[in-house]
């Protein structure tokens, strides 16, 4: 145990998982088709010979990847923590890993007791297209500029409804309040980036920001336009929804932090 990690206080155990989400029908369990969840359970019910729920931090849809999704459950058996995390890996299909494990108090929830969540949306800005960017980034053939991307995407910044950035069935069934805490947008070679941390998010809500912000930037739109958007608080008003591929889970953000745990690495 680190100094200053938290006691092991249960069998309640949080993963950090990564996945490539090209070949899975998004995290969550379903009828038919392959699922990042089925597979986790999957190798848990092998390795530790008991139906084992898993429960995620975010449920990703078909196509969309993760660097730093977490989820949890309740271990049947004792186990050691490298153990737990070096059978579960020789268990997986190469498309999903366990990057580590924590023994997390007995009240931790992967979804519910997070603080922030970090999302990144990769752009390929080229005229033409390149094989290393199919399913891993958008590809946009019209030259972004990244300061009117910052100057729009600042709008975003704070406490707000985002109903015009969720699907339509979804703004009336929930509340679409959210809080962007911060958008960050970084251009690497050909490749643009848009980090985006906040509280929660609404189903397609950063994909529907980027493809608005997109569309935005590729019209000549005014950045203010961005406004007018929000205040609407209609789907209708905003831009195309970009597509899944493009997005990334980056990292879910806990307090106490998961670092303070006892973990396996």
């Amino acid at each position: 145990m680190e100094p200053g990690s938290r006691p092991a206080t249960g069998n309640r155990i949080a993963v950090e998982i990564q996945y490539d989400g090209t070949n899975f029908n998004g995290w969550q369990l379903q009828n038919g088709g392959r699922t990042v969840q089925g597979e986790i359970e999957g190798a848990l019910q092998v390795l530790l010979r008991d139906k084992v729920r898993v429960v995620a931090a975010g449920r990703t849809d078909s196509g969309v990847h993760a660097l730093g999704q977490v989820a949890h459950f309740n271990l049947p058996a004792d186990i050691g923590l490298q153990r737990l995390c070096i059978g579960l890996n020789g268990i997986l299909p190469r498309d999903v890993a366990v990057r580590n494990a924590f023994r997390v108090a007995d009240d931790f929830h992967a979804r519910f007791s997070a603080v922030e969540r970090t999302y990144q949306y990769v752009i390929y800005n080229h005229h033409s297209r390149s094989p290393f960017a199919m399913h891993r980034a958008m590809w946009v053939r019209q030259r972004l500029d990244c300061n009117y991307l910052r100057s729009a995407a600042g709008l975003l910044v704070g406490e707000m409804d985002f109903s015009s950035f969720c699907k339509k069935r979804e703004s009336k069934h929930v509340n679409t309040v959210r809080r962007i805490v911060s958008i960050d947008i970084v251009k690497d070679g050909d490749l643009i980036r848009l980090v985006v941390t906040g509280n929660a998010f609404l189903h397609n809500m950063v994909r529907i920001i980027v493809g608005t912000l997109v569309e935005m930037n590729t019209s000549s739109a005014d950045p203010g336009l961005i406004a007018e958007i929000i205040s609407k608080q209609d789907r209708d008003s905003s831009g195309i929804t970009a597509p899944p591929y493009g997005l990334y889970l980056l990292k879910i953000a806990y307090n106490p932090a998961l670092s303070t745990y006892q973990s396996a690495f």
